[in-house]
C-alpha cells in the first residue's frame, strides 16, 4: 500500500517550472523517494509531461555512489532536449561527492532548461552548500513522519481512535513501514535497522567516528530523556558510569549536533518571552520519528507516555509549519513549546492527565505569562474540548484528527 503524502505535492506541485532548485530533506526512510515517484506521476497524468522528459537517479543505489559530478552531469545533459523543459531527480544526491556541482551546472545551464528536485538525509550539509551556492534560489521542504491524521485514514479505517492512537505511539509514521504496517515483528526489525543505517553512514562513516559504542550509548541516553534539559556534563557522567570510554564535553557537543545533522533527533531551544529571543545556552531534544524512540527504548507506550505525548505534540507543530521552542521562568515554571507562526505567537502544554492534581501545576505556567496570545493544553485522558481559565484544553486524539 502507498499513501498519498498530498501536502508535500502541493508544495512540489506550486513549485514547479519555477527557478528553484527543490530540495527535500528528512531522515532516511521518511518518504522522500516515494514522493519523488508521486510527483513523477502527477507530472505525466495532470500536465501531460512525457517519460523522456523525466531523469530520476536514486544514489542509494551503489552503482551510482561510484559516478563522478562530472560523468553525472555529462549523463543527464546527453539525455535533455533543448526543446522543452526537462525534469532531473537526485535522490539522496549527497552521496556523490562534490554534489554541488551537478546542482549548480544544471542550474546555470542556459541552452537547455532544467526543473530540478534532489532529497538527501543530512540537513546541515545541505544547508550550508545549497546556501552559499544557490541563496535564495533553493526552495527547502522539510519531510515529516507521515501524521497520525493521514496514517488513521489509511490504514486505521476500521479500529477505534484510541487503538490506532496507540498503535502510531509505538511506531511512529515514517514511509517505510506502511507496506508492513499489519506485521509488527517485521516492523519492529524494520526500525532497528533504520535507525542503525542512519547513524551508520550519516554519522559514524561521514565524521570518521572510531569510538562507536559511546555514540550508541549517547543515542540511547538522549533518547531516554526526551523533553528533559540535556547538558554534556549530563551525558559526560553517564558514559563514565557505564565504563565507557571517555568523551569530553567539546565531543559530545558535537555528536549531538551530528544527530541533528542526520535527523535522528531535533533540538529545541528556550525562548525568552520578555526579550523575545532565543536563548543559547539550553536546550531539549526530541526523536525524529516515534517508532525510532520505541527501537532504542520500548515498544511499551505507558512507559514514560508523557515525554512520548510530549514527543509527538512536538511534530505535529512542526507539520503545523510552526516554529518550535521551549520555556521555563526564574521559578522553573516550563512551558513545553512556545510557538511562533505568522508573526503570532502561541502557548502548548502536554499532559497524560488534567485533574484536580495537576491542574495548578498545568495552568500556572500559562497563566504567569501575561499577554493575549493563544494558549492551549493537550491531554490524553480528557474527552472534549473546553476552556479552562481562557486556556483551550484538547483530548491529544481528537486534536490530531481536527
Amino acid at each position: 500500500m502507498e499513501i498519498i503524502r498530498k501536502e508535500y505535492l502541493d508544495k512540489l506541485e506550486d513549485l514547479k517550472d519555477k527557478h528553484f532548485i527543490k530540495v527535500l530533506t528528512g531522515i532516511r526512510r521518511s518518504g522522500k523517494s516515494t514522493i519523488l515517484c508521486q510527483f513523477q506521476e502527477l507530472l505525466k497524468n495532470k500536465y501531460k509531461v512525457s517519460q523522456k522528459q523525466i531523469q530520476y537517479f536514486d544514489f542509494n543505489n551503489k552503482l551510482l555512489t561510484e559516478i563522478t559530478w562530472k560523468d553525472l552531469t555529462n549523463d543527464i545533459l546527453s539525455k535533455s532536449s533543448n526543446s522543452i523543459t526537462n525534469y532531473i531527480f537526485l535522490d539522496e544526491i549527497q552521496e556523490i561527492k562534490e554534489f554541488e556541482k551537478v546542482v549548480i551546472t544544471l542550474f546555470e545551464y542556459k541552452k537547455i532548461k532544467f526543473d530540478v528536485y534532489i532529497t538527501g538525509s543530512n540537513s546541515q550539509m545541505f544547508s550550508t552548500k545549497l546556501a552559499t551556492l544557490f541563496t535564495g534560489r533553493n526552495a527547502p521542504i522539510h519531510v515529516l513522519p507521515i501524521s497520525f491524521d493521514v496514517i488513521f485514514k489509511n490504514l486505521h479505517k476500521e479500529k477505534n481512535k484510541n487503538n490506532a492512537f496507540n498503535e502510531y505511539l509505538a511506531y511512529g509514521g515514517l514511509g517505510i513501514i506502511v507496506p508492513n504496517f499489519t506485521n509488527k515483528v517485521l516492523l519492529k526489525e524494520t526500525l532497528s535497522w533504520v535507525l542503525s543505517d542512519t547513524i551508520n553512514k550519516d554519522v559514524k562513516a561521514r565524521h570518521k567516528i572510531k569510538k562507536s559504542e559511546s555514540l550508541d550509548k549517547l543515542t540511547k541516553f538522549v533518547f531516554s530523556n526526551i523533553g528533559h534539559i540535556i547538558s554534556a556534563n549530563k551525558i559526560e557522567k553517564y558514559l563514565k558510569s557505564s565504563k565507557e570510554t571517555k568523551l569530553t564535553g567539546k565531543t559530545i557537543i558535537k555528536q549531538l549536533e551530528w544527530l541533528c545533522e542526520a535527523l535522528v533527533l531535533f533540538k529545541v531551544k528556550y525562548y525568552d518571552i520578555k526579550g523575545k529571543s532565543i536563548l543559547k545556552t539550553k536546550a531539549k531534544y526530541y526523536a525524529g520519528d516515534l517508532g525510532i524512540l520505541s527501537s532504542t527504548t520500548s515498544y511499551d507506550v505507558n512507559k514514560e507516555i508523557g515525554f512520548r505525548l510530549e514527543n509527538l505534540v512536538y511534530l505535529e507543530l512542526l507539520n503545523r509549519d510552526y516554529k518550535v521552542y521551549t520555556y521555563a521562568d526564574k521559578y522553573d515554571r516550563e512551558i513545553d513549546f512556545v510557538c511562533e507562526k505568522n508573526n503570532k505567537i502561541s502557548y502548548w502544554q502536554v499532559t497524560r492527565t488534567l485533574s484536580d492534581k495537576n491542574l495548578e501545576r498545568e495552568t500556572n505556567s500559562l497563566l504567569s505569562v501575561k499577554d493575549n496570545y493563544p494558549k492551549t493544553i493537550i491531554t490524553l485522558e480528557d474527552d472534549s474540548k473546553h476552556t479552562n481559565n481562557g486556556i483551550d484544553v484538547f483530548n491529544i486524539v481528537d486534536w490530531l484528527l481536527e
